[in-house]
């Protein structure tokens, strides 16, 4: 890394002020902090968390435990760190996992990089006008986050193997992009100038944070892009709410610098800016936008209503045995119906 990525905030930068200021350094914000910064915008990114290396990572059950802060509305306790990797929150049948570090849920996912499906590109809610870069935007990101054809070769993937042939036998050679680097694809002839990083040794332990080095998480590609681009990026700063600048008056021209909005820190501090763009996540943007809404901001009353997350399921396979054709195609049958309702 070129410049250092970890700034802490200082009391005395109260008044700083930036031409757009980013919430959240995950897929959403790492990306505006990117392009925003190559087009010569003086841009501020804020991150609740802290920067992870590859040997902070936990690796086994006992150092997960302490990257966990734990939160339970109904019970109205909480214990863990403010900075956790992990941030479970629970409330009444409901329990949302969060990841919290500078590159947000790139940290812990499985890198998966799949290619946006025709029918969701056919939604009317989408800008005419995206279509025409579609194509052209989806190469430029699979080219950042260097996505890769995994390996199904390695000897732990065997058991999996025998599992997934029975039901997908067609497919189970036909093997998923992802942003993890595998050394089995040549590099691009004129790759970005990013982070270096290893090669995957298949530990498994994507989700809890790659331990290797070998993960390509926002950090290591477009946060390096922007930082490269003169982006400011300042961890463990939580932004409590985002009010507008009473003193922000634009004079004809464009000769005053007050800006248009302030994102507060705390009661005390805070940074001013043009535009702001909160990619907290699902959970913590839209508690942002309450607390600012407590403050005065205008918002819809529709507010924290008729939003979802990624809704992922996880299960663990235990003691597994072949299954009979019988059960097979029920069980395929019940699954089209529940993944594919009419």
């Amino acid at each position: 890394m070129e410049k250092q990525a970890e700034i802490e905030l200082r009391p005395e930068d109260r008044g700083d002020d930036y031409d757009a200021i980013v919430v959240g350094s995950g897929y959403g914000g790492s990306v505006a902090a990117c392009r925003m910064s190559r087009a010569g915008i003086k841009v501020c990114l804020l991150e609740k968390g802290r920067r992870w290396k590859a040997e902070d990572f936990p690796t086994d059950s006992w150092k997960i435990m302490s990257a966990v802060r734990y939160q339970n509305q109904n019970l109205g306790i909480r214990f863990g760190p403010e900075d956790a990797l992990f941030q479970l929150y629970e409330q009444n049948d409901s329990l949302a996992a969060v990841a919290c570090g500078l590159g947000g849920g790139s940290l812990v996912n499985a890198g998966v990089m799949l290619p946006t499906p025709i029918r969701a590109r056919r939604n009317l809610k989408w800008p005419k006008e995206w279509e025409r870069d579609w194509d052209i935007c989806e190469s430029s990101a699979a080219a950042m986050l260097r996505i890769q054809s995994s390996s199904v070769k390695f000897p732990i993937a065997k058991v999996m193997g025998e599992i997934a042939g029975a039901e997908f036998e067609a497919n189970i050679e036909s093997s998923v992009k992802l942003s993890v680097n595998f050394d089995v694809e040549e590099p691009p002839s004129n790759p970005p100038r990013l982070e270096q990083i290893n090669s995957c040794f298949a530990c498994g332990n994507c989700l809890a944070g790659c331990p290797y080095n070998a993960k390509n998480s926002t950090d290591k590609n477009y946060l390096i892009s922007a930082i490269q681009a003169g982006c400011t990026i300042r961890t463990k700063c939580q932004v409590q709410y985002v009010i507008k600048n009473p003193h922000g008056i634009c004079q004809p021209g464009g000769i005053s610098r007050e800006r248009r909005w302030r994102v507060y820190i705390n009661e005390i501090d805070y940074i001013t800016s043009d535009w702001v763009i909160l990619s907290a996540g699902v959970l913590g943007t839209t508690e942002i936008l309450f607390r600012s809404q407590m403050r005065g901001l205008r918002l819809p009353d529709t507010l924290g209503s008729g939003f979802s997350c990624n809704g992922n399921n996880l299960a663990y396979v235990a003691g597994w045995k072949p299954c009979t054709p019988e059960w097979l195609w029920i069980e395929q049958k019940a699954i089209i119906r529940d993944t594919f309702p009419r």
